[in-house]
């Protein structure tokens, strides 16, 4: 089999949007001020997408820690020829990306697998479906999530053969205003949870070193609090469907809301989807989750803890990348619950 097909992606502004910061000296050197940026309106120009099946292998797992490698080549792993044979079988190599982030998931390979799956079966005029090939120790959030999506696994770390979908390597930014019909799914088991409010706070990296007082802060507000670490992923979801106002610190669990669809009926007016006020380390800002609720018709802003000497040394007078996985860039950081208010006044919220 050999299916080539290209379609075209229209392009998708960005609304200018409002950023806060936590009160620096660099307002006023007697009286530190709370930074108010304006982030201005953008425009993703259109962009084209190539779905490609071939008949073929793909070859045994490459990527891993030197740890894995090391293992495989003590076993002599590497040169065996063991093929998994699943000749007639659309399949997705997504062994080359972790399957242990939940936005790793949805926005890298998932989106990637059910938009083939949506154009291919256009194309052929008939149902299919797009195993995705993982690694043998397969993570158990991967586990759940495929499935939920209608997207069956194949565990392992050897050759697969089968019919080899590829979506190209990279995406025109504008993809991520298909990105919500993609994810219009009435996935199993979803739960009517009704809390309209919430904040989803985090653990470890890149938590709130006054995650008390910020949670304190918007419980009074009528904002609950979601652990999503805690939850299952139909849990997970079906929360990020149904909220209405949320305030999160930058992360996985705020992909999730690709599933919201408040703004999506048919006859809403702009903007009048999910308000999603989003907590930024200053050690680790990123925009990606901007362009998500400005797709499903949200409105998005965000606000910056406090910059430290340690995070400015590393963002502005370092020659080294950032690294999302090394201090002070995953340190915990502090907000100001004053820049939340702002940032819910700024949505319009009555919190």
């Amino acid at each position: 089999m050999e299916i080539v097909l290209s379609s075209d992606i229209a392009g998708l502004p960005l609304k200018p949007s409002m950023m806060f910061g936590y009160a620096t000296g660099m307002i006023n050197v007697w009286e530190p001020g709370i930074e108010q940026i304006l982030l201005p309106e953008v425009y993703f120009p259109p962009g084209q997408i190539e779905v490609k099946v071939v008949s073929g292998n793909t070859g045994a797992r490459t990527t891993g820690s030197w740890k894995w490698k090391a293992y495989r080549m003590a076993n002599g792993l590497l040169k065996t020829k063991k093929t998994l044979d699943y000749s007639g079988k659309f399949i997705f190599d997504a062994r080359f990306d972790t399957d242990k982030n939940p936005s790793h998931i949805l926005d890298h390979i998932a989106s990637k697998i059910l938009y083939a799956r949506k154009i291919l079966r256009e194309h052929l005029q008939q149902d299919i479906k797009i195993h995705v090939v993982l690694n043998a120790n397969t993570s158990t959030l991967a586990q759940a999530s495929y499935p939920l999506l209608g997207i069956p696994i194949i565990s392992s770390d050897d050759d697969v053969r089968g019919e080899i979908v590829t979506v190209s390597k990279k995406l025109p930014y504008s993809f991520g205003g298909i990105r919500p019909e993609l994810f219009n799914i009435d996935f199993p088991d979803n739960q009517n949870i009704s809390s309209e409010k919430i904040f989803i706070p985090r653990r470890g990296n890149r938590s709130l070193i006054n995650n008390d007082e910020v949670t304190t802060f918007l419980t009074e507000r009528g904002f609950k609090t979601f652990y999503f670490e805690d939850l299952s992923i139909n849990e997970q979801w079906s929360i990020a469907r149904n909220a209405k106002v949320v305030v999160a610190i930058h992360g996985a669990a705020v992909a999730h809301l690709i599933f919201n669809r408040l703004g999506l009926n048919l006859g809403s007016e702009v903007g009048s989807g999910v308000k999603v006020v989003e907590i930024m380390s200053p050690g680790w800002i990123h925009g990606g989750f901007r362009s998500l609720v400005n797709a499903i018709n949200g409105r998005w802003c965000c606000t910056r803890g406090q910059i430290t000497p340690e995070v400015l040394r590393a963002t502005d007078f370092s020659q080294s990348p950032p690294n999302c996985h090394q201090s002070p860039f995953k340190d915990p950081f502090k907000v100001d619950c004053q820049t939340i208010q702002m940032a819910l006044d700024y949505l319009d919220e009555d919190a």
